[in-house]
């Protein structure tokens, strides 16, 4: 087993973590105890939010980070496998099989997580004290906003702008629910319908990271959270502005 096998392969477990949402000191943490269990005390690793760095001995390796989501299932199994392969209950060749699986697959097909999403709008609704009308309203918003989402994620513009154009298509949709008759209360519907695009688990991440001492990492993360408020007010609050300014009231003609 040669230093640049085992570089490639914590280099490559410290990257999907990272890309699915990790934190900085989990990532270091986890490439460390591999690197431990397999004797070797010579070595370096420094993670940030964009990027990751592993020395052992005189190799190194740079890892760039340029995409970056949230999924927690997959950092679950990712440290599943760096616990079975540090108690040697898998070989390295079976760890490297194991993380390609990880790497690949598809945890929910896309309409289910179109659905789900659909679902947790309408119940978010319910949650802010909404009608079933303002609920059904945020189910359709929510349902219509993946499919957006996803739609935008294919095409090579940035994640701020991204976020953006869904606070756009929140607003106009829930707007146009509201002048059909599906709902009553327009801040509720909105309200309920961004939630999904709310950086709950980034601005978590950012907090622990700069509990735990990495202030690169954890002030990145949190600048990176208050960008992705700022983008979905943005998004909103512009089609508010236009609406009024246009009609004169949200409900055409009222």
């Amino acid at each position: 087993m040669s230093d640049n096998e085992i570089l490639d392969f914590v280099a490559d477990v410290g990257r999907v973590l990272l890309e699915n949402g990790a934190e900085t000191y989990r990532v270091e943490d986890t490439i460390g105890r591999i690197l431990k269990s397999l004797n070797i005390e010579n070595s370096e690793t420094f993670a940030t939010s964009t990027g990751l760095f592993v020395c052992i001995e005189n190799h190194t390796k740079v890892e760039r980070i340029k995409k970056r989501s949230m999924n927690l299932e997959r950092i679950s199994e990712i440290n599943d496998l760096s616990r079975k392969f540090v108690s040697n209950d898998i070989t390295l060749i079976e760890a490297r099989e194991k993380l390609n699986i990880i790497k690949n697959s598809n945890l929910y097909s896309i309409k289910l997580i179109t659905l789900s999403i659909g679902v947790t709008c309408f119940f978010f609704s319910l949650l802010f004290k909404g009608t079933i009308y303002d609920a059904i309203s945020a189910f359709i918003v929510g349902f219509l906003l993946n499919i957006f989402t996803v739609f935008l994620s294919k095409k090579a513009i940035s994640n701020f702008l991204q976020i953006c154009l869904s606070g756009v298509f929140v607003a106009i949709i829930a707007l146009v629910n509201l002048n059909i008759g599906i709902g009553k209360d327009i801040n509720n519907v909105i309200i309920s319908s961004v939630m999904p695009l709310v950086p709950g688990v980034c601005f978590t991440n950012a907090i622990r990271d700069i509990f735990e001492g990495d202030y690169i990492s954890g002030g990145s993360r949190f600048f990176e959270a208050i960008m992705i408020a700022i983008s979905i007010s943005i998004g909103v609050g512009a089609v508010l502005l236009a609406w009024l300014n246009i009609f004169g009231s949200f409900i055409i003609g009222g």
